[in-house]
């Protein structure tokens, strides 16, 4: 379970025992980050989980306010509606990575990640994996980097951070859009093993295409997730009057969890 789940389950807890009463606040985020030793962005996300539960409410300048006593009865999942979500969770897993190699994408490839035939990118091979002790793998992922901005992911076995941000830092190119397709698939032979599942049986393949604000393509995700490790939820979300023909829906969030 990623560190952000146990801070949100204990202050669930700590809730419920009436140790923060209904109408009172919890501590802050700087607080909650010294306690539990952690960065602030973990105390996010778990400030994050509790508002989804009921659990708490959150207003700026006013601080996160107690809710309810009651035990939420949904399982606790890894939200990714973000890039500050992907963030989160690679804060509380880590890459097992396995090997790094250029590849040059053939037309096969191209189509499968929308770039150009011939165009040369860094794969680095990993095992995503949670930091709790005897939690299965969360997935295998083939990342790629254009080549170009290779240099950037070149401590990338001892950093733990977004791929996207290392080439910001790098080059100064901010991921402005993340394009996500989500496709039912089995557990190849070759992965196995490494995920501690049975080749062929029920998975999830997620693809994630990053964008620069010009809408160029910079780097690619592919990641494959046995039945049960990876939920995927929708969220459509109105756009305009609800009552009038321009009325759209757009909007979408992605969860995933390792396996309790």
């Amino acid at each position: 379970m990623p560190i952000y789940e146990d801070i949100a389950r204990d202050l669930l807890e700590a809730i419920h025992r009436g140790q923060y009463p209904v109408g009172g606040l919890i501590p802050t985020e700087l607080e909650l980050a010294a306690r539990y030793d952690v960065s602030r962005q973990t105390v996010r996300a778990a400030m994050r989980r509790l508002t989804e539960l009921g659990a708490v409410s959150r207003r700026k300048g006013s601080g996160t306010r107690v809710e309810t006593r009651e035990r939420p009865q949904e399982s606790f999942q890894q939200t990714l509606g973000s890039l500050g979500d992907l963030v989160a969770l690679a804060e509380a897993t880590d890459r097992d990575i396995r090997s790094i190699d250029t590849v040059v994408m053939d037309r096969k490839a191209a189509r499968r990640f929308g770039c150009q035939p011939g165009s040369r990118w860094l794969r680095i091979a990993y095992v995503r994996a949670s930091t709790k002790p005897r939690s299965p793998p969360l997935a295998w992922v083939d990342c790629y980097v254009e080549e170009s901005y290779a240099d950037a992911v070149r401590d990338i076995r001892k950093d733990r951070r977004l791929v996207c941000d290392m080439v910001a830092d790098s080059y100064g190119v901010i991921a402005s859009e993340v394009h996500q397709t989500v496709e039912a698939t089995v557990v190849p032979n070759e992965f196995a093993k490494a995920l501690g599942a049975e080749a062929g049986s029920p998975a999830l393949e997620v693809i994630r295409r990053y964008l620069d604000s010009h809408g160029r393509l910079f780097e690619i995700s592919e990641s494959i997730h046995p039945a049960g490790r990876y939920v995927v939820t929708s969220v459509l979300k109105r756009v305009g009057n609800p009552g009038t023909a321009d009325g759209r829906a757009k909007g979408s969030s992605s969860k995933a969890r390792p396996r309790a």
